[in-house]
């Protein structure tokens, strides 16, 4: 009785200690886990950034700052560097215990590419090398790097597109083949969907290079809400909500607010990215002959730049929506005051060009998936009557026995699943191709024709078969 108790006593023992290190072996895995995920953010957010960081550096330094002052600028540019501002000013509060050479040298950062960066700059400052010809080769190399990113950017949403959309679109045979077979429930093809979606949205944003579309905070908080509540309302749908009212709310709603954030806000962003190589190559062949700034940006009359270049000129405020026009203004400020010459303005209007042409060509290059977007709900709506209709052909005498071997599917329930699927993958083109999730309009313009194209198909398959 004695030897009983005691082996259950062991085997208590030996059960509680492997809960227990179960439990810290679960633990450690989630905070190594959490810790992995810091690193990659960090690691993406300091490749983004790192040419506005080289830019602003360079900048500073050309117009007569020292390396630490050009640093402590670069911190206070939390406008144009959410990241490395930070960084900058880690680096300068280090400095305070030895010198800033050894601060940038010593610097440990999950991007192994910007740490090295740093650790080259800082054994030019301490070795007495030009700093400003060092950050000239790498503005020179951030011009092909940023081209090539923008280039593996658009391959890589390319390859992941193709694949969300095969798998969107087999979402109707899914449903069709597991009612004939069964039953097969619409929350999983809403899980499927949704799934894909936010996975090409997360993989997308995590590679995107540098962010240039800078809206208003109020339309990106609008446009929040409107996506959550919108998507709200077509789930409903799935539950039996009025389906087809419902959606005519949404589309025509998000189509109105998409479109006005678009032609007020998105269209202004992108044609600044051109007014931004505008502006630096003129004041650049300006003071290459000979023309005082002040003067040069009074008389612009080119519709493209000519509000920006007064707004210098005149000390106006004028907040732009795309980063680098905001960053280009700024430098012509400094080369007014007399602290840059063409040199510098030129190498950065050659900045401005490449990143502009690498944008708006990536962005041209992914309307096919705005094309997807609008049409992947019709083409659901499509495929599901291609099937469903040769059940309607089905002789009435033969109808009943046809029954009592398979479920015969209906049309009415794929209609609230198509429109959250291209509601969804319209929301997620729209933050890929813009670079912001305000402008709604593919989703609103789906879920519309998604409305028409089922109103087409039920005049030729009935509403119960």
């Amino acid at each position: 009785m004695i030897e009983q108790t005691a082996v259950r006593s062991v085997f208590g023992l030996l059960q509680s200690y492997w809960v227990h290190l179960s439990v810290l072996a679960l633990v450690l895995t989630v905070l190594v886990s959490f810790r992995k995920l810091q690193n990659a953010e960090k690691r993406s957010n300091a490749e983004k950034e790192q040419t506005f960081f080289l830019t602003i550096l360079y900048v500073m330094v050309k117009s007569g700052k020292t390396v630490f002052q050009s640093f402590k600028e670069a911190a206070a540019r939390k406008n144009f560097l959410s990241h490395l501002s930070s960084v900058a000013s880690y680096i300068v509060r280090d400095s305070e215990s030895r010198t800033l050479a050894e601060s940038m040298r010593r610097f440990v950062h999950p991007s192994k590419e910007f740490m090295l960066l740093m650790g080259s700059l800082g054994e030019d400052l301490e070795g007495g090398f030009g700093v400003v010809e060092k950050l000239e080769k790498l503005i020179e190399q951030a011009i092909m790097r940023e081209t090539d990113r923008w280039r593996r950017y658009v391959e890589t949403v390319e390859t992941l597109g193709e694949v969300v959309v095969a798998v969107i679109l087999l979402i109707p045979l899914v449903y069709i083949v597991g009612g004939l077979l069964g039953g097969f429930p619409l929350i999983y093809a809403v899980v499927i969907a949704v799934a894909a979606a936010s996975v090409f949205y997360v993989v997308s944003t995590a590679s995107e290079p540098l962010h240039l579309v800078d809206l208003p905070k109020w339309t990106i908080v609008v446009s929040a809400g409107l996506l959550l509540a919108s998507g709200g309302l077509l789930f409903l749908g799935l539950l039996g909500f009025s389906p087809q009212t419902t959606g005519l709310a949404v589309a025509f709603t998000s189509l109105a607010w998409g479109l006005f954030v678009h032609f007020r806000y998105l269209r202004v962003s992108v044609a600044e990215g051109e007014a931004a190589f505008l502006l630096l190559d003129s004041v650049a062949a300006r003071l290459r002959a000979g023309y005082p700034i002040g003067r040069s940006l009074e008389t612009v009359s080119d519709p493209r730049y000519s509000r920006y270049a007064l707004s210098v000129a005149r000390g106006l405020s004028l907040r732009p929506f795309n980063r680098f026009m905001s960053l280009a203004m700024e430098t012509v400020k400094i080369a007014r005051l007399g602290g840059l010459g063409s040199e510098a303005l030129g190498l950065l209007a050659r900045l401005a060009l490449a990143i502009h042409l690498s944008f708006t060509g990536a962005r041209n290059r992914m309307k096919l998936y705005t094309a997807l977007a609008l049409g992947s709900g019709a083409a659901i709506v499509l495929v599901s009557a291609i099937v469903v209709l040769p059940f309607t052909q089905v002789p009435a005498p033969v109808e009943a026995e046809v029954q009592k071997l398979i479920i015969i599917p209906q049309i009415e329930p794929v209609l609230p699943l198509a429109m959250l699927v291209s509601y969804t993958l319209g929301a997620v083109v729209a933050k890929v191709e813009d670079q912001t999730i305000a402008c709604t309009w593919r989703a609103g313009a789906g879920v519309l024709i998604t409305l028409i194209t089922y109103f087409i198909v039920q005049a030729f398959i009935p509403a119960q078969i």
